[in-house]
């Protein structure tokens, strides 16, 4: 076992030894070319973690590549860190890397981190953050403007980053991560509608990236009082506000007590903010479905009595590609937003499905959708939200003509792959 162990660690060092030497000449290269136009044709490159959402995201990105005929592959890895596959992925002939949040701004080729090394051979890299940027953006070490890009699943949190974050940044957003294929069917028909088994699939976490909502509170009681009350009142203000970027409430709230904060207080702030406002919408959902006979899936129970819904924290049942599959299976999917620009993928999935789509009523959806007509929207500070699930739960027939006429917009270009054209354009730019 020491020999094997001897030789294991032999082969990592002489691995790296080969990146170094490769990424020298890549140096000394570069200084007698000059900078290396991005290709034309090529192959894009996807690395990200062996963890199913990552995999879904770039089955989602492989599939809309596909459909646009432009080559692409995936290196997946246990964890960011120095893997040999890595400089494979900086080949000639690629377009540029995708990678998922901060993943590849902690990955090494060499003793170079891997930013740097695709510098030198001027490919560009590209972060596709998923979450808000004020939860992802301190995970990074190494990212600048020259050698990174910025992708996101919103425009108002691609705003934020240009202006909180790295304001010279090269941005660009996507309607959301788009469909997958274990969600979609061939055809809608009458009788198999009918007969599904789930009135309605409730998908929805109730942890975010900075923890539960118990976590967030402790967070905001360890505020200074003075600031404390400014973000109480930003929560208020942001409660039941479907229209613009959330961060506005803090700024007003800010200003009315003269208050200004550095870039990484006001972030920590704002996720105080986001997180709890977030949760308890979340939770909202949750009161006001536990008295129909839906399902709701998340990943903390939560804190209802006598509820008629099943509530399912299993995590084989709630995992990404399993909930797609079972979207085929129910006549409605209710989905919530961290933004309220953005088009989840709960959405499409849900017309993919061919499920009739509940929503929030923001201004994306109401472009979208007509409510009662393609989509249910509801809102927080009435009771729409109850009516919305009325109609899933007890009136199946109108439920199927809201599917129906919902899954005809399954394939739209603004609902299918919105924006994953400016993947290509990002890496071009």
């Amino acid at each position: 076992m020491a020999h094997m162990s001897m030789r294991a660690t032999a082969r990592r060092w002489s691995s790296r030894v080969a990146d170094d030497i490769a990424l020298t000449f890549d140096a000394l290269a570069r200084q007698v070319r000059g900078a290396r136009p991005v290709p034309r044709a090529g192959r894009f490159q996807i690395c990200h973690t062996r963890h199913e959402h990552d995999r879904v995201y770039a089955e989602n990105v492989c599939e809309y590549f596909g459909q646009v005929g432009v080559e692409c592959k995936v290196f997946e890895f246990d964890a960011p860190g120095r893997w040999p596959g890595l400089r494979r992925c900086l080949t000639h002939d690629t377009i540029g890397v995708l990678g998922i949040n901060a993943q590849l701004d902690h990955c090494w080729i060499g003793s170079k981190d891997f930013l740097t090394a695709a510098a030198l051979r001027d490919i560009p890299v590209i972060h596709w953050i998923l979450d808000h940027p004020s939860a992802r953006w301190q995970q990074f070490a190494h990212a600048t403007a020259e050698n990174s890009r910025f992708l996101f699943a919103s425009e108002f949190a691609a705003q934020y980053f240009r202006r909180y974050c790295l304001p010279d940044a090269r941005t660009a957003a996507t309607a959301s991560v788009g469909p997958n294929r274990r969600s979609r069917i061939a055809a809608l028909a009458r009788e198999e509608f009918l007969a599904r088994q789930t009135t309605c699939l409730i998908p929805l976490g109730l942890k975010r990236v900075g923890g539960t909502l118990t976590q967030a509170r402790e967070r905001l009681a360890r505020v200074d009082p003075g600031l404390q009350a400014a973000l109480r009142e930003a929560i208020e203000r942001a409660r039941h506000d479907l229209a613009g970027p959330l961060e506005a409430h803090l700024l007003a709230a800010l200003a009315g007590t003269g208050r200004e904060l550095t870039g990484g207080e006001f972030h920590r702030c704002f996720q105080i903010v986001d997180d709890t406002v977030q949760i308890e919408r979340r939770s909202q959902i949750f009161a006001a479905a536990a008295r129909f006979p839906v399902a709701i899936q998340t990943d903390v129970a939560p804190p209802v009595s006598g509820a008629v819904a099943t509530i399912n924290t299993d995590a084989r049942t709630i995992a990404m590609a399993a909930t797609a599959e079972r979207m085929k299976s129910c006549r409605a999917v209710l989905s919530a937003n961290y933004a309220n620009d953005l088009f989840h993928d709960r959405t499409q999935n849900g017309l993919n499905a061919g499920c009739a789509a509940i929503v929030e009523d923001t201004p994306v959806h109401r472009r979208l959708f007509t409510h009662g007509k393609n989509a249910l929207l509801f809102r927080y500070h009435d009771g729409s939200l109850a009516e919305c699930l009325d109609v899933v739960c007890n009136q199946p027939q109108r439920a199927y003509e809201i599917a129906q006429a919902g899954f005809a917009l399954r394939d739209d270009p603004a609902v299918r792959f919105g924006g994953f054209d400016n993947i290509l354009k990002l890496a071009r730019a």
